[in-house]
């Protein structure tokens, strides 16, 4: 949670905006709490993550230090935004190449990796060996 805070503060500071500024878009009466914020010394509501993106031109997700990617066709309608953690390389390289997969094959893999991931939360070993060539899914 100290990131937001810090995010926060690295956010105000590049727009050149005071906490004065920044209070008043906010509704505070004092700066002292939007330096308690950025000090990570007072908590701030999730609801209110939103008004703070929104008066810092920013989005709730970029001030939690998490990377937006957007898959998908070029056409708006089709495009699916997933936010994973900013230090989560492996995670966008998959869905990236998940991208474009039909319908039957994306059920396919997912069942592969909930049993995966039910293995390793149960503490079992899963010895699992798939032949994509020799059985290929349509």
């Amino acid at each position: 949670m100290l990131e937001l805070y810090e995010n926060i503060r690295a956010r105000r500071i590049a727009l050149h905006m005071t906490q004065q500024e920044l209070a008043k878009k906010l509704g505070y009466k004092s700066t002292s709490t939007i330096a308690k914020i950025e000090s990570g010394e007072n908590d701030i509501p999730h609801a209110k993550i939103s008004a703070f993106a929104a008066a810092l031109d920013t989005t709730p997700a970029e001030l939690m230090g998490l990377k937006v990617i957007s898959i998908g066709p070029d056409e708006p309608d089709d495009t699916v935004t997933v936010t994973i953690g900013k230090d989560k390389p492996q995670l966008e390289e998959l869905i990236k190449r998940l991208d474009g997969l039909s319908e039957k094959r994306l059920k396919n893999i997912l069942g592969i990796v909930n049993s995966m991931i039910d293995s390793y939360e149960s503490g079992k070993d899963l010895h699992l060996m798939i032949n994509i060539e020799a059985h290929p899914v349509e």
